[in-house]
């Protein structure tokens, strides 16, 4: 399962598409778990500060 999650600021601009790779991650992968990860990677790469990470939208596009 690939899926490509969408990540959009407060005001609505979107900030990146992730394809998050979930296969051999375990039996039950959630839109959460899709969410939670590209948040995380949404950090790491310094789209958005932790403490503003709260405020982003997420979504599967694919």
């Amino acid at each position: 399962m690939m899926p490509n999650v969408e990540i959009r600021d407060a005001d609505g601009k979107l900030l990146h598409t992730y394809k998050i790779i979930a296969d051999g991650i375990g039996n039950l992968i959630t839109t959460e778990h899709l969410f939670e990860m590209a948040k995380m990677n949404a950090i790491e790469d310094e789209l958005v500060s932790e403490d503003r990470a709260d405020e982003l939208t997420f979504s599967v596009v694919g």
